[in-house]
């Protein structure tokens, strides 16, 4: 029994943090003018992913945030966003996660102040992969899938890793004050 509890535990907290990314980008999001017409968005919906990914694991977080911010995508009217959002959140989440266990250890630290370094490296890690993968995500979507001229999807690659970069700056200061007050209060 306390199995399928945990399991629902994490799938809740996950639809909570989805649904956080979601609220994040369709109302706090900032839209700067950028190359060609095109705009960047600032936000700090990735601090939600993040977040989840550090306390949820890898299929949890990386699905909360792909899930969150595809969904926030279809409903503001980014249809064709949607599928490489889905992916690249996917890999922020999983790569958040992964620098979490694997590389950082999170789970086994005891010590606060450790704990906090390794949450910020590993958030630090996965807005890296996500600076590198998203915009080659997006490029290669609008260019091969949507055949979009080489350059326009070049310069949204460049806008898109632009924003991405700002963001996720912001994102992972907040992350790290996020886990300080919700770490001890969720029990999994």
């Amino acid at each position: 029994m306390k199995l399928q509890e945990n399991k629902i535990r994490k799938l809740t907290l996950a639809g909570m943090f989805a649904a956080l990314a979601f609220a994040c980008f369709s109302y706090l999001r900032i839209e700067i003018p950028m190359e060609l017409g095109l705009t960047g968005k600032i936000y700090v919906g990735h601090a939600f992913i993040l977040l989840s990914a550090l306390l949820l694991g890898a299929k949890y977080g990386a699905l909360s945030g792909a899930i969150g911010l595809a969904l926030a995508d279809l409903l503001a009217g980014y249809t064709t966003s949607a599928p490489p959002t889905f992916l690249a959140k996917f890999l922020l989440g999983w790569a958040t996660a992964f620098a979490a266990q694997h590389l950082c250890h999170l789970d086994t630290l005891t010590d606060d102040n450790a704990k906090l370094k390794a949450v910020a490296m590993a958030a630090i890690f996965g807005s890296v992969v996500n600076v590198v993968t998203e915009p080659l995500i997006r490029f290669s979507f609008k260019f091969f899938i949507l055949g979009l001229p080489k350059q326009v999807a070049y310069i949204s690659a460049l806008n898109c890793a632009v924003s991405m970069a700002i963001s996720n700056v912001v994102s992972v200061v907040l992350t790290v004050i996020l886990y300080k007050v919700v770490e001890k209060s969720i029990r999994l």
